[in-house]
């Protein structure tokens, strides 16, 4: 189903695959930045800690988000 909102047509759609895969890696560098990085090497936990660990790096890249408007 395509929905056209207000004049201009809206689709998400790219059907020319250079520009979609163009688009996709100007994505990918605006968002690599924002990552927020791992602590290197292997972890052995607990699965809350684990979880524990995954909120805080959710949390620390949602600041980072707010920061930058």
């Amino acid at each position: 189903m395509t929905r056209t909102v207000g004049q201009r047509d809206r689709s998400e759609l790219i059907l020319d695959p250079a520009e979609a895969l163009r688009r996709g890696r100007s994505l990918d560098a605006m968002l690599g930045s924002l990552r927020v990085p791992r602590p290197p090497g292997v972890t052995r936990a607990t699965h809350r800690a684990m979880n524990a660990a995954d909120d805080a790096r959710q949390l620390a890249t949602a600041r980072l988000l707010n920061a930058r408007r």
